[in-house]
């Protein structure tokens, strides 16, 4: 009989990574066993005491404030009893305050942390501005006028301590939720449907966790502070005795005036180690967990895409884009014109580059198609249609159909497109699971090893996390995400961003072996004209926002017309002609805030005369209309 190999569970191998880091931590491994000795005391208490507690039998006057020795080695009490003894009990009560109360203010301020950073708006300042009130009440006061007026008992006192110890958590916990929502993972899961449930869940949460881990650690000895005060000025749980209550009952029996520093320091102590232990902890914890975030083309179901799909069919639009314009809009400042009345179609099968440099709207015009855009970015007019659908109508309901079964993205920079502290094979999962909730869930992982494959990744790689991988690895998973739902349009957002020539070259050759393979229609943002010269079918020039050029590729290249066309080829070198000289253009891009008036490449433009600079040129149509050019010197040669 062959003996059945365990394989450790995906959390089983997170807390062996984990563990293997923070035992490197000394200061950190530190805290822990210092709270572990202390969490062990209180627990086996009874075995460890050598006194009953509750015992009075045969306790003098003699027995009073008693020196440690062989029979009290910690010494004894004004009521005669064991320090030793009730220390190790106090341990008890004091660290099940701590603990508790911990645990209500964590929940209380991650709620409103989370809530607040996620939403934002008006809710984020409702609660932002409650949690401001509250920081600035002093805590200590108003708990010893709560537990007053409430009968002092450890339910009440755990719920006072917690009810008023979240405030900090709450702020930490915005901050990290507003970080995480502005990264290009949660972006993504917006773009395969997901809704705002679901990416708490599975997006926020995750990387929000480690900074409650740490709170949590730290509020504990917050509490155990608390208490201990609390106890100290007489409001402790009478019938409960903690180390805060050893100390009010020491000072307020003359343990100082008899000296009795046993009665003072052992209770002390208690409180200083498990604080410093929970501090060093807490620290510790801080440097290990805060992160530096229809049906498959696959199944076996569905027959195998035959390499005639790849050929374009010049009856069928799929995607047309008609005069979109997109602002971005700050309260008390002009909008940021970012792109205006920007129109392109594309086929099926067709690839269209995007071209232009940083700063020009490109990647503001991806979004925009499938209204990914900020929340102070607005589609101010135009349409978008796929197919016979006009997307900028749509509800968000509608809209997530659309998104990955219809049209996906690629993200620009992978790695930060990729949760962190989700494996890939996962995250490749969550488009499936979203949408296609019909689809087995049995054979996803199958599913997830195909598409893998698809991009060249070898299957055993399924269940290894984004920083395992390699940037053109990383890159290929991005595709194989985009890919899962069979979508019949990609938009490639600057897919070979920092890779290096070779890996870059492998992605864009993937890229086109898919587009022919599947029958994929493209939109491909780029800086290199060399890939688009390669690549492309039609070539879209931006500047500022706006069409410079729009016509084939051949034309593009061969008989450009707008002069930011031609100076982009002139910086860009060409093999065939070793001798010629490459130029720059001089200046940058326009503030979308602040455009020039006329033609926006007017300030740069070599071939710029009176008219460019008061009067924005329109979209002249060259050759029907397959080729269109935005130039003054156009209509001045027509």
């Amino acid at each position: 009989m062959e003996a059945q190999i365990v394989k450790p569970t995906q959390a089983t191998t997170r807390f062996q990574d984990f563990w293997g880091v923070f035992r490197k931590n000394y200061m950190g491994l530190v805290g822990l066993m210092m709270l572990v000795s202390a969490i062990l005391v209180a627990i086996f208490a009874p075995v460890l005491s050598p006194y009953d507690p509750s015992s009075t039998f045969d306790v003098t006057t003699s027995d009073i404030y008693n020196p440690p020795s062989s029979t009290h080695w910690l010494g004894t009490d004004d009521a005669g009893q064991d320090v030793l003894t009730n220390f190790i009990f106090g341990a008890r009560v004091s660290l099940t305050i701590g603990f508790f109360a911990a645990f209500i203010s964590l929940a209380i301020g991650g709620v409103f942390g989370i809530i607040a950073g996620f939403y934002g708006g008006r809710t984020e300042e409702v609660l932002m501005r409650f949690t401001d009130i509250m920081l600035v009440i002093p805590d200590l006061p108003l708990m010893m006028v709560l537990i007053a007026l409430t009968k002092p008992s450890i339910i009440n006192i755990i719920i006072v301590i917690g009810a008023l110890y979240w405030t900090t958590t709450a702020r930490v916990v915005r901050s990290q939720t507003l970080a995480v929502k502005s990264r290009k993972f949660v972006l993504r899961a917006r773009a395969i449907g997901a809704g705002k449930g679901h990416i708490i869940r599975h997006h926020i949460l995750p990387l929000v966790l480690p900074i409650l881990v740490v709170q949590a650690v730290l509020v504990v000895s917050s509490a155990v502070l608390a208490e201990s005060t609390l106890s100290f000025l007489g409001l402790g749980d009478p019938t409960a005795l903690s180390w805060g209550q050893m100390l009010n009952y020491a000072f307020g029996r003359g343990a100082m005036s008899t000296g009795a520093w046993w009665a003072l320091v052992v209770p002390g102590f208690g409180i200083v180690w498990v604080v410093l232990g929970l501090t060093l902890l807490g620290q510790g914890l801080e440097q290990v967990l805060n992160p530096r975030l229809d049906t498959h083309h696959l199944m076996p179901s569905r027959p195998p895409v035959k390499s005639e799909a790849a050929k374009r069919s010049d009856e069928e639009t799929l995607l047309e884009v008609k005069n979109l314009s997109i602002n971005y809009v700050n309260d008390g400042h002009a909008p940021a014109r970012a792109v205006e009345n920007i129109s392109f179609t594309l086929k099926k099968g067709e690839l269209i580059g995007l071209v232009g440099e940083s700063g020009c709207g490109k990647t503001t015009l991806m979004l925009g198609l499938l209204r990914l855009l900020p929340s102070a970015g607005q589609i101010v007019n135009g349409q978008v249609y796929f197919k016979d659908q006009e997307l900028t109508a749509l509800s968000e309901t509608e809209l997530n159909k659309v998104r990955w079964r219809g049209v996906s993205i690629v993200f620009q920079g992978a790695m930060n497109a990729l949760n962190p502290v989700r494996t890939v094979g996962d995250q490749i999962a969550e488009a499936i699971i979203q949408h296609l909730p019909d689809f087995d869930s049995k054979n996803i992982p199958g599913r997830v090893t195909d598409l893998l494959e698809l991009v060249g990744i070898a299957a055993e790689h399924k269940d290894q996390y984004p920083h395992q991988y390699s940037g053109g690895m990383r890159q290929r998973a991005m595709i194989a995400m985009a890919l899962a739902c069979n979508p019949e349009v990609v938009i490639a957002d600057e897919p070979t961003t920092a890779l290096d020539v070779m890996i870059q070259a492998q992605i864009l050759e993937l890229l086109d072996e898919l587009r022919k393979k599947l029958g994929l229609a493209i939109v491909f943002v780029t800086h290199d004209l060399g890939v688009v010269a390669e690549m492309c079918d039609k070539v879209l020039v931006m500047y500022g926002g706006v069409t410079a050029e729009y016509a084939e590729v051949d034309t593009i290249y061969n008989m450009p017309r707008h002069p930011y066309t031609q100076e982009l080829l002139k910086a860009f070198p060409d093999l065939t002609k070793p001798k010629k000289k490459l130029s720059s253009i001089p200046g940058y891009p326009p503030r979308l805030d602040a455009l020039p008036s006329g033609c926006r490449f007017a300030p740069r433009c070599p071939a710029a005369f009176d008219r460019c600079r008061t009067e924005q040129p329109a979209l002249h149509e060259l050759a029907g209309d397959t080729h269109i050019v935005s130039c003054h010197l156009v209509e001045a040669s027509k």
